[in-house]
């Protein structure tokens, strides 16, 4: 028997609505719940209104699982929730000014941690003009013709330009000059739940919300705050189920111009979807390609991930089917969530859930935490092997000297790059991925560098906050002094360091990695020597000459002989480099770099100062002629042993 008043509470909950139709809506439909009649269905219950169920007058759907979805008087699900109220996303659709068409106008999704992200669909339209009065034969070229070059020149399949650029998108304008116009939707974090305080995440290929068309991709995959996937899925595949009621729906196919496959990408997909592709060929195979990712077609799971927020016990469950995936603790102040690992699996930072007859326990390292099954999340008892956890030299904590600072838990979870959502300049903590990237490929690039890398023993990063895991070298056992001013982005790097050596067997060369706050420990830090130095010089500082060059006197004064210098800055402060004796290397500015060219084909209006750029300088040695030894044979630099996360952080999902 389904008791009202539970739906009630969670259609009236404080903060589960906000959009005004909604809520007015809301009003009127607490009112008529008392009196709606019910219909069991494939073991939902079904609450409507005059007469028999249908589309248009089934008001609210509970589910097995017990969650409650919550529909206006067109049939479109406007609220979701868990089985205690919690909302887990809500749905504003409108009318199209021209066809009156139903349309969704904005959707806001609740994560783990407590944050929101949201969707505003048609958020952006990019226009480019082309003309191909220049091409012998111009009068004769057709669209088709336009898509083909267009193919040719992105390296995607023409199918998914046409896809993408139909007619109404490519409009001539006389003389064989053509507007070519793309609309995206776009993905924002949202401060306070609410799209007053956005902050804009990542572009995504434009979706008919109203009658799903396609996966949409997300450009900026590394963006995402914790469990923005999740969320957004746990979105497509309750809309996708419910326009199936209406009439059945073709599978799903991931497209874009182009696609990001990735592993993780994949996973999540099969969460929520079944993946089917040409007989006897490997499905993975083909959805890693992005030449072919779109042949890939997507049907619901009959039972996807559900979610579940305990507020007694202070925590969010994750579960499939009775299976518990994963556990993510109120207020928690660190991002990573206890995961199930079967007791086979390594879990990130040893945060590990493992379930038993009528519990499960929360472990970190030694420390647990147990907590009794609720009977609405319907988890299964679980055995695990007895193979005994992994051992390790030290946990993340030790690279502060065992004592982490202080950090925000609802900060913790924004320690990702947000880019400009049109014509303004990227912010340094966003820009430090692509330069980390660029420092990357000098490593690769100069001459005999690998060899030269080998023999350096002590290494400075300072003020690369963002990126701090990324300088270290795991392979290599060496002396590293990390300066930090932002602690949450201190954490976030000191956790994804220690899992990215723990899954490598590659901890034992990090026992001299030691965090520091930089107010209290730089002064003592540029009093010694080092053969490496990553530096980057904070913008604020960038129109005082003077600042700027007492920094490169220390760093100067801090650089052994013959030593290397990433340094980020000014391009005016290149002139001073002679005077301090040191070798300019590498010279390029950030706009030119090929990292931030590619950052542009995703936010094409991204802007950075053109006279920022990033150097390598070497020290002179004294009295003595520096020789520059043919390239290496080695492929690539012993500094690969660095983090694929900050190297390809527009591919992970």
């Amino acid at each position: 028997m389904i008791k009202t008043d539970n739906i009630i509470h969670a259609l009236t909950r404080e903060g589960s609505l906000i959009f005004a139709g909604n809520l007015e809506f809301a009003t009127e439909l607490e009112k008529k719940i008392p009196n709606l009649e019910s219909q069991e269905q494939d073991g939902s219950t079904l609450l409507f209104e005059n007469g028999s169920a249908s589309i248009a007058n089934t008001r609210i759907i509970v589910t097995p699982t017990g969650h409650i979805v919550f529909y206006n008087e067109e049939g479109r699900r406007f609220l979701c929730t868990d089985p205690e109220g919690s909302p887990l996303h809500e749905a504003l659709w409108t009318q199209d000014d021209k066809t009156e068409a139903p349309q969704l106008a904005l959707a806001r999704m609740q994560l783990d941690n407590r944050q929101w992200v949201g969707i505003k669909p048609r958020a952006k339209t990019f226009s480019t003009q082309v003309d191909i009065s220049t091409h012998d034969g111009w009068e004769k070229m057709s669209l088709d013709n336009l898509r083909e070059k267009a193919a040719e020149a992105w390296r995607v399949p023409f199918s998914e330009v046409k896809y993408f650029y139909d007619d109404e998108h490519m409009v001539h304008q006389g003389d064989g000059k053509y507007n070519i116009q793309l609309t995206k939707d776009g993905l924002y974090a949202l401060h306070e739940g609410t799209f007053d305080k956005s902050l804009f995440i990542s572009f995504m290929f434009q979706v008919n919300w109203a009658r799903l068309d396609l996966i949409p991709v997300v450009e900026l995959f590394q963006s995402t705050l914790p469990g923005t996937g999740g969320a957004v899925f746990e979105f497509i595949w309750g809309i996708y189920n419910d326009q199936s009621r209406e009439e059945q729906l073709p599978p799903l196919k991931y497209r874009g111009l182009p696609t990001y496959p990735s592993k993780e990408a994949f996973n999540i997909f099969s969460a929520f979807f079944e993946p089917q592709g040409p007989e006897g060929k490997d499905i993975k195979k083909i959805f890693m390609d992005p030449m072919t990712s779109h042949e890939i077609t997507w049907t619901p799971q009959k039972h996807a991930p559900t979610r579940y927020f305990s507020d007694s016990q202070k925590v969010v469950i994750t579960a499939q089917d009775g299976f518990l995936y994963k556990v993510t603790v109120y207020d928690d102040p660190t991002s990573f969530p206890f995961t199930n690992c079967g007791g086979v699996k390594k879990p990130p930072i040893e945060r590990e859930v493992r379930v038993g007859t009528q519990s499960f326990t929360l472990l970190e390292g030694e420390r647990g935490r147990e907590i009794a099954f609720e009977p609405k999340w319907n988890l299964r008892p679980q055995t695990y092997s007895t193979k005994s956890p992994a051992k390790y030299p030290f946990t993340w904590k030790w690279f502060f000297n065992g004592e982490p600072p202080v950090v925000d838990p609802v900060k913790v979870q924004y320690t990702v790059p947000f880019y400009p959502e049109g014509a303004a300049d990227i912010e340094e903590s966003a820009l430090q991925p692509m330069v980390l990237d660029q420092i990357f490929y000098y490593m690769e690039m100069a001459p005999a560098m690998p060899h030269r890398l080998e023999k350096i023993n002590k290494v400075l990063i300072h003020t690369f906050d963002t990126v701090l895991a990324g300088c270290i070298d795991c392979t290599k056992e060496r002396e590293y002094t990390v300066l930090f001013s932002d602690p949450e982005f201190a954490q976030k790097n000191a956790q994804l360091l220690w899992n990215y050596a723990a899954s490598r067997d590659q901890l034992d060369n990090l026992e001299k990695v030691s965090f520091l706050p930089e107010a209290e420990h730089i002064a003592h830090a540029y009093s010694t020597q080092y053969g490496l130095i990553f530096k980057w010089i904070p913008f604020m500082y960038h129109p005082d000459r003077a600042a700027c060059e007492n920094m490169l006197k220390a760093l100067k004064g801090a650089l052994l002989p013959g030593g290397f210098l990433y340094l980020v800055g000014p391009r005016p402060l290149g002139g001073l480099f002679e005077h301090y004796g040191l070798d300019t290397l590498y010279n390029d500015p950030v706009h030119n770099m090929p990292f931030f060219r590619q950052h542009l084909k995703m936010c094409p209006e991204n802007q950075v100062h053109p006279d920022l750029c990033v150097f390598l300088l070497e020290k002179k040695v004294p009295e003595e002629k520096k020789e520059i030894q043919p390239a290496s044979d080695q492929a690539t630099s012993d500094f690969d042993g660095t983090m694929p996360q900050m190297r390809g952080f527009r591919r992970d999902n």
